[in-house]
């Protein structure tokens, strides 16, 4: 069996940490011997940082990428990825399910990465039967804050390896590198929505998504309202998958944000409502704007979905 984290870790130890300079990372090293890398929390990071970031956090089980989106007036980059295991490198790995300590902090951090694979102490890892086993584990961090002793004590203590075998990619929400990672969760938050919806996630071959990259800010709540509007209102998703027609289409309308209550909304109204707590905002915000499926089990594709313009601009600009 494939390990997600031994994968991470070659991206960590082969493309990240002899290059930091280059990629305006910085490498910490706790006194309990944790690796930390700083990619846009005291650092600017970079493009590529971004780039392996995202990629180490799903276990390097697939390919990330720029691309470019257009939307009437919007014309940005965006950040496309390609997933051929899908449950493992997303709701096992790069999904957003491990709620850290908020301490005082103005918005809860988000925990996420291959280490999940191996703790799975959340429902999102849980739904899934892969279990990773290695002895050393890579972490990805959305917060403003760099990790401390006690915080990586306890992510070691739950993935029941050694300190000095845990690597931390930590990076704030509104930096180069943090907005592209969290604008590349297409696939991963589409596979839970599947997963909720009844789709069987089993029969789910390959993910392709793609999500317009916003412009980057210091400000961590206007951070957070544009990369999950460009989530919910302008982000696409690609499945290949081997199941039934008719099954396909009972479910496709319900899966993208347009069949939310909530659609209409501004992401940061929920947000708010939430407490600035992403677990425990409205859940149907855990899906994005637009679905296309293609079945080669017959040959038909199927699609539902709504990009909205006028909710990307007001909060992108």
């Amino acid at each position: 069996m494939f390990s997600v984290n031994q994968i991470a870790v070659k991206i960590v130890k082969e493309k990240i940490i002899p290059k930091a300079e280059e990629l305006g990372v910085k490498i910490l090293y706790l006194d309990n011997g944790t690796t930390v890398i700083d990619a846009g929390i005291n650092e600017t990071g970079s493009l590529s940082a971004g780039i392996l970031f995202t990629e180490a956090t799903f276990g390097g089980l697939g390919k990330a990428q720029f691309g470019y989106f257009k939307k009437g007036e919007i014309n940005l980059p965006s950040i496309d990825v390609y997933i051929d295991k899908p449950r493992e490198g997303t709701l096992s790995s790069q999904f957003s399910g491990w709620k850290l300590p908020r301490k005082n902090l103005a918005i809860t951090p988000i925990g996420s990465g291959p280490a999940r694979a191996i703790a799975k102490n959340d429902i999102f890892s849980q739904c899934v039967e892969y279990q990773d086993i290695h002895h050393e584990v890579v972490f990805g961090m959305q917060t403003t804050v760099l990790p401390d002793e006690e915080l990586t004590f306890s992510i070691a203590k739950e993935c029941k390896i050694l300190p000095e075998n845990l690597y931390i990619i930590a990076a704030t929400t509104g930096s180069l590198a943090g907005t592209i990672q969290v604008c590349s969760r297409t696939v991963e938050a589409t596979m839970w929505r599947l997963y909720k919806k009844g789709f069987d996630i089993y029969t789910v071959i390959s993910g392709i998504g793609t999500c317009p990259i916003p412009p980057q800010t210091k400000d961590e709540l206007i951070a957070m309202d544009r990369v999950n509007t460009a989530l919910i209102y302008g982000a696409s998703v690609h499945y290949i998958v081997n199941w039934e027609d008719d099954k396909i289409e009972k479910i496709i309308k319900e899966l993208p944000f347009s069949a939310s209550k909530r659609f209409g909304t501004p992401f940061l109204e929920i947000f708010e409502e939430g407490n600035r707590d992403f677990y425990e905002v409205d859940k149907d915000i855990h899906t994005i704007a637009h679905y296309t499926i293609t079945n080669i089990n017959s040959g038909r594709t199927f699609s539902a979905g709504i990009i909205r313009e006028d909710m990307l601009k007001n909060s992108f600009f």
